[in-house]
């Protein structure tokens, strides 16, 4: 299979075929500098939003390429939408994660401050990270093709979480101590899952007893101690197998 070049625009909405736009200038010098792309290559443009157009290069130079539609694809949303609420690990782990839960199609990522939690949240640092994971999230929709950029939120506190949460979606609590062997099928009428994903260090007592009163289900990945990284994608991929169509 040859090889799709994507590029991806978040402005590109109310476009026809045959329209004519021009790429912004990081997109250009990538494609231009870096795959070497050539004016009448054809290459694939995604805006995030479920839209998909085929389009060919008319200019292509550092600054700007210039490219003319020739086909849209109108991608709709897959139910039930997976929100994947993770509690927050320190630095580039955190940047990394946010690749493959976008490429595995997470609708949606929350950071979770819980009561081990080990990273103090700044919000006026966060304001530079939360720039940096939709641009990791925008490569993973390139490089997966993903129509759907995931929507990030700002990092939230557990008991706050589930308080704002209660009756939008059905949601499952990642632990070691749950009964249930991972998720079950029963009840899939819900259009909103939650997959809560804790610390290195567990969920503790207290939160544990929150979520059992605030009506969470809580399921198992297996008795090995697993890293968030790993529990998150984990949780996504086999939610996905359970739940979609």
């Amino acid at each position: 299979m040859p090889r799709i070049i994507r590029s991806f625009v978040h402005d590109v909405r109310a476009t026809m075929i045959g329209d004519e736009i021009s790429l912004p200038h990081e997109e250009s010098h990538h494609l231009s500098k870096v795959l070497r792309l050539e004016p009448e290559a054809s290459m694939e443009v995604l805006n995030g939003m479920g839209d998909r157009f085929q389009v060919q290069c008319l200019e292509v130079n550092s600054k700007s390429i210039r490219i003319r539609i020739d086909s849209i694809e109108r991608c709709p949303l897959v139910l039930p939408l997976i929100r994947v609420a993770v509690s927050l690990i320190k630095g580039k782990k955190w940047d990394d994660l946010i690749r493959p839960l976008t490429e595995l199609g997470a609708h949606r990522i929350t950071p979770l401050i819980t009561d081990r939690t080990e990273v103090r949240y700044d919000p006026l640092k966060f304001k530079s990270k939360m720039l940096k994971w939709n641009r990791n999230a925008m490569e993973a929709c390139k490089q997966s093709g993903n129509p759907w950029l995931p929507k990030l939120d700002e990092p939230i506190s557990f008991s706050n979480f589930l308080s704002e949460n209660q009756e939008k979606e059905r949601r499952f609590l990642a632990s070691l101590s749950s009964t249930v062997s991972c998720f079950t099928g029963e009840d899939q009428a819900n259009d909103h899952l939650a997959l809560l994903i804790g610390p290195e260090g567990g969920w503790s007592g207290k939160e544990e007893a929150l979520a059992e009163k605030m009506g969470v289900e809580g399921f198992s990945l297996g008795s090995n101690v697993l890293r968030v990284e790993t529990a998150a994608v984990s949780a996504l991929t086999v939610a996905k197998a359970s739940f979609l169509p």
